[in-house]
């Protein structure tokens, strides 16, 4: 084993044999394999085990050919502390594999060069490096460690190991993705392309947000850089957008806020502003000022245009676009086609009949860009303020009939039938079609006895209406035409004239049922949260745990009262509890729940409820 030589250097102190000195080696020497432990900063954490047999085999056969790479982990006492490998892990493997074989003992001297602690892993990273076949990940999380002891910077970096200083700051980047969307990248579950989109982020709870999304999707959209960039671009914030040109500058950088620099531009992309490291802050900080606004400023502006305005929703994003929520009991009225009544709404004669009718209303309130004044061409930059939609609006729901134009009648030869001319027409066409079926000859008898149904475009449908002969599940089935004639039809009219009523009076009558049940419905769940909701006003303390759901047709889930005296999903001792979505107390549930289903005082009644629950569905 060859011997220390003194020599002066910086990173460490000359170092006697370990049986002379009490001063930590800085030489490759011998070391007891039973001192010998993996150290958590090895660089190469993925893949360790492989071909650990085969090299096992090969020590066995040649003995160890590379000495190990460690540091001493209490150099108080450098002589029988454990030395931490961090360069040689798969060696140390097949040491341990061929120690529980009986080939070597606890004493077995095993070659180590001891270093200080951070140029051991600077010693290791240049190993693995020059042998280019480490992970990624590997190399990532290298670069990280080294610069941890913050004695080194991105440009000492890069002098050491020969690399741009934008490569090292790439590589740091990468370092700094959110646990999950490192740990897919270390497993192979995504390619270094789709860790480059995630790294070009920065915002770690925005990589998480679209790399949850992007693994509940479809596989299609998964593999998809497309979609990846897509997602990522709809919600990250630069300079340039309207949410952040909305809000003050200086209270997004007083409350934390940064910007992130683009370290994986190309020479030919467009230039635009830089990313915002918190978009999400941002966001907040719109939300928080759209929201006033809307209260101090926008809802007035309404109100004096249109008296009955009564409240506000946000618009998705809060920008104009998109699909906005609508409040309780009320319909959204907008411009453009609607299929229903087969035309062109013009939202501006809404408003007229809205306001006429002094129908309740509810308006969306966004950022918009600042209309400039006629004489206003100086070219100066325009700002973003808070408005409301012109060409959206939600009114009571019954309302929505009067506040919407009539349904366009249909033109037939030129004239324009009225609402009663089309359903008689309709009602014509049934009793006719009903009369050419009383017509067909009776097939009882022949092999078709049973097997008929009716195909026509009026009358087919997935569900049977009554009347249809067959009425067994259609699984395949052949067009049989029979030809009946004018006269056959025109003596039968009469009878299914009659057919064609009792058929149209049974559909209203089913829909109009379905339409009171469907009211009845939900007058008995709003009924019910009205209820509750007073129960939980009337409360000397907001209870702990509130159940409530987003729509009718989910399951309540538990809201969970914080000190902070808002509700989040997700208890405040919980471990995932910085993931939780939260709501500003019980106003906003009152405002964003469908349903409130149960509410405890204290956290322990809520489990002590939700345990025999648990019992029963696990039994």
């Amino acid at each position: 084993m060859p011997t220390a030589t003194k020599r002066v250097s910086k990173k460490a102190a000359p170092v006697a044999p370990e049986s002379e000195s009490q001063v930590a080696p800085s030489a490759i020497v011998p070391i007891a394999y039973s001192r010998l432990r993996r150290a958590p900063e090895n660089v190469r954490q993925t893949d360790i085990a492989a071909d650990v047999e085969s090299l096992a085999d090969d020590i066995a056969a040649h003995g160890l050919l590379q000495s190990l790479i460690g540091y001493v982990w209490n150099p108080r006492v450098p002589t029988t502390s454990a030395i931490f490998i961090v360069g040689g892990g798969r060696r140390l493997q097949a040491l341990q594999l061929l120690r529980e074989r009986g080939a070597i003992s606890d004493d077995f001297p095993v070659p180590v060069l001891v270093r200080p602690k951070d140029e051991a892993i600077e010693l290791s990273l240049s190993e693995n490096l020059a042998r280019r076949d480490m992970n990624p990940a590997d190399e990532f999380t290298a670069f990280h460690e080294l610069m941890k002891p913050g004695a080194m910077s991105p440009a000492d970096l890069a002098k050491r190991f020969g690399f741009t200083e934008r490569y090292v700051k790439q590589r740091l980047r990468f370092a700094s993705l959110h646990p999950d969307v490192f740990a897919a990248l270390r497993e192979g579950k995504i390619s270094i392309e789709f860790a480059t989109e995630y790294a070009k982020a920065a915002d770690q709870q925005l990589q998480h947000d679209v790399f949850r999304a992007m693994q509940r999707g479809p596989a299609h959209s998964r593999d998809s850089i497309w979609t990846l960039r897509a997602a990522l671009g709809s919600k990250q914030l630069t300079e340039d957008s309207a949410i952040f040109r909305f809000i003050d500058r200086a209270t997004y950088e007083a409350e934390g806020g940064g910007y992130v620099e683009d370290l994986f531009a190309k020479a030919d992309d467009e230039a635009t502003g830089r990313r915002l490291d918190k978009g999400h802050l941002a966001r907040e900080i719109a939300m928080r000022c759209l929201t006033f606004q809307a209260d101090q400023r926008v809802l007035p502006v309404a109100q004096r245009d249109h008296p009955s305005v009564v409240g506000f929703v946000l618009a998705p994003d809060l920008v104009f676009g998109g699909k906005p929520s609508a409040p309780h009991g009320f319909v959204e009225v907008s411009s453009g086609w609607n299929s229903n009544l087969g035309r062109h709404v013009d939202v501006g004669e809404c408003w007229k009949r809205a306001d006429k009718l002094e129908a309740l209303i509810h308006i969306v309130v966004g950022i918009e860009r600042e209309k400039p004044n006629a004489d206003d061409d100086d070219g100066s930059e325009l700002a973003y303020i808070a408005g409301y939609d012109r060409d959206r609006f939600f009114v009571a729901r019954d309302m929505v009939k009067q506040v919407l134009p009539p349904k366009q009648s249909v033109s037939y030869g030129g004239a324009q039938l009225t609402p009663e001319q089309q359903a008689e027409q309709e009602l014509a066409r049934h009793a006719k079609l009903w009369a050419a079926r009383l017509s067909l000859p009776s097939f009882k008898g022949t092999p078709f006895e049973g097997r008929l149904y009716y195909a026509d475009y009026w009358l087919r449908t997935n569900e049977r209406r009554p009347g249809d002969p067959f009425d067994a599940p259609r699984l395949a089935s052949f067009d049989l035409r029979v030809f009946v004639t004018d006269e056959e039809i025109e003596a039968n009219m009469e009878a299914g004239r009659a057919r064609a009523i009792a058929e149209r009076d049974a559909v209203a009558a089913a829909r109009e049922a379905k339409e009171a049940a469907k009211q009845a419905a939900a007058d008995a769940v709003a009924k019910a949260f009205a209820d509750k909701l007073a129960e939980i006003r009337a409360q000397a303390n907001p209870p702990a745990v509130i159940t409530a759901a987003a729509y009718v047709e989910d399951a309540p889930s538990p809201w969970f009262l914080w000190a902070s005296g808002d509700y989040f999903d997700l208890p405040e001792d919980d471990e995932n509890a910085a993931e939780a979505e939260g709501l500003e107390g019980i106003d906003e549930i009152a405002e964003t729940m469908a349903i409130i289903g149960e509410f405890y005082v204290t956290i322990e009644d809520y489990r002590a409820a939700a345990a025999p629950a648990a019992e029963e569905e696990t039994a």
